[in-house]
């Protein structure tokens, strides 16, 4: 409620002052105020090519993209993560790669794998009792024994009565591959003594006869299959399927840019580089495999010497660039090169009995004056 007493207060109020006048101070300081309405009301001003300051607009602002700029980007931004955060390395060798299949579905790749096999050489599988499977079988259990690899089958606890047109089958593979932590590997030793040939994958080895002649002995054979359980091993097959994704989105994603995705280049470019680093490195972990079983490691690169000349015999000139295999002339040279690191795996090996006739063995061929302790491991490029 007013009184004239609250009037006459109000009366004794400091004037109002002005904008852009100054307004005195107690210590003699002038403020000057800069608000100008003199000039009338506030202004909209729409910010169009140029940004709040004038300037040019940068196409890095995420506030300056589109929608599908944003979407783009977003599904840009986690493909990255998501390759990046699946990276790893292969523990024998330290090599990088991507992989990002889980242990269950190798587990189902591998029953998968399994299955195919048995449909694929039905009627040629050699059974268990024949002198060709327990020779393989013998060389096998061999190298999974001394590398703590688990063991094959049991063909007894397996078969099965089959009709008259096949020769052997095996019973349902065990649901975890050796890879991931099985513990149990399947052996096949297909009758075609025209294909030269070995594999092993998901827990799977297959030999075909063919290869029999060329491998000659036990040594010889050990170093094909330490090469095809190298592979199975470090995960080539699964590493295989993961870039196989990668591939896809890369296709895709030219597509939608509206950019032909070249099939033949990005397998010139990617795959078969990948492909012979595989072979590499299966290489590799093959002669440690054999040679912790007290396999000859002279008899690895003696091997590929073979099959790189039946391969000129038969193929004619080995074009590295433009095949899935490196040429076994070079894979021979790059595991002489390796035998001081296959003999040291030999001597630290337990089961091996005769390791000081080995490491002689070792001394007079491939040391000669040269001082062990100043070797240095012989890496993959």
């Amino acid at each position: 409620m007013f009184s004239v007493l609250s009037l006459s207060r109000c009366s004794q109020l400091p004037k109002y002052v002005s904008p852009l006048k100054s307004i005195p101070t107690r210590s003699g300081l002038r403020i000057r105020n800069y608000s100008d309405f003199s000039r009338g009301p506030p202004r909209y001003i729409r910010f169009g090519a140029e940004g709040p300051s004038g300037g040019p607009r940068h196409s890095w602002d995420v506030r300056n993209w589109d929608r599908s700029t944003k979407v783009f980007a977003g599904l840009g931004t986690f493909a990255v993560g998501y390759y990046v955060s699946h990276l790893e390395q292969v523990p024998e060798t330290g090599r990088w790669r991507f992989m990002d299949i889980s242990p269950k579905y190798e587990a189902m790749l591998a029953e998968v794998s399994h299955e195919q096999l048995l449909q694929e050489f039905k009627g040629k599988v050699l059974p268990p009792n024949h002198p060709l499977t327990k020779h393989i079988r013998r060389v096998v259990t061999r190298i999974l024994d001394a590398n703590n690899l688990g063991t094959l089958e049991a063909p007894e606890v397996n078969a099965r009565a089959l009709p008259a047109k096949d020769v052997w089958s095996v019973g349902e593979p065990d649901r975890i591959p050796p890879e991931v932590g099985g513990k149990e590997w399947h052996l096949f030793v297909v009758n075609d003594d025209s294909t030269v040939n070995a594999m092993a994958s998901f827990g799977n080895i297959v030999v075909f006869t063919g290869i029999l002649p060329v491998a000659k002995d036990e040594n010889g054979l050990a170093a094909v299959l330490g090469h095809e359980i190298g592979h199975a091993v470090a995960r080539h097959a699964s590493e295989r399927y993961s870039s196989a994704k990668v591939f896809i989105l890369l296709a895709m994603i030219l597509d939608v840019l509206g950019i032909p995705f070249s099939g033949f280049l990005a397998r010139v470019l990617y795959d078969l580089p990948n492909s012979r680093k595989q072979e590499f490195e299966a290489d590799k972990i093959g002669l440690r495999l054999s040679s912790r079983a007290c396999f000859d490691p002279e008899a690895i690169p003696e091997m590929f010497s073979r099959l790189g000349r039946l391969e000129q015999a038969t193929s004619g000139k080995h074009v590295d660039f433009l095949a899935t295999h490196p040429a076994s002339e070079k894979r021979s040279k790059a595991l002489r090169e390796m035998l001081p690191e296959a003999y040291t795996v030999q001597a630290a090996s337990p089961m091996c009995g005769s390791t000081a006739d080995h490491m002689a063995q070792f001394r007079d061929k491939w040391m000669g004056a040269l001082d062990p302790d100043r070797m240095s491991e012989v890496r993959w490029s």
